[in-house]
């Protein structure tokens, strides 16, 4: 009975890990990102210790490859067009990863008190200056990605 339990344990075990995908990304890299552009855009995550992890993103041919430390742990870097997109970012360890619709362009991390819960467009007796117009001139084309945390 106890060879029976162990057995079906370790079925399942085996079964629940390969159901996981290798390549994990922390919530920060996601469908709809944006990347600073110009730069040499940071990327981390996790995958399976001495695993190759390379990185393609669709707006170049070149390939970054890195491998996860003991760990798991593996950090790189991207070198990000002018602003554009939509473009994709795949992460390959052997199993593909793939974000959508990332665009590049300009990335601001703001960060305070009570002064950073004012909504993009102000307050009605404060308004910020040329928002409007901004939040309205937005389309498809030209958009503004916000993210709250």
């Amino acid at each position: 009975m106890m060879k029976r339990l162990f057995s079906i344990y370790m079925i399942f075990a085996c079964t629940i890990s390969m159901l996981q995908a290798k390549v994990v990304l922390p919530e920060l890299f996601a469908d709809n990102m944006v990347l600073q552009q110009e730069t040499e855009a940071a990327l981390w995550g996790k995958a399976e210790p001495g695993a190759k992890v390379t990185i393609v993103g669709s707006w170049s041919k070149s390939k970054v490859t890195v491998t996860a430390d003991a760990d798991g742990k593996w950090f790189a870097r991207i070198a990000t067009p002018k602003a554009g997109g939509p473009y994709e970012l795949t992460f390959n360890d052997g199993e593909k990863l793939t974000l959508k619709n990332v665009l590049i362009g300009e990335v601001w991390f703001c960060s305070g008190q009570s002064n950073m819960e004012m909504p993009l467009k102000g307050y009605d007796a404060q308004p910020v200056e040329g928002a409007v117009d901004v939040i309205l001139g937005a389309k498809p084309s030209v958009p503004i990605r916000v993210c709250k945390v």
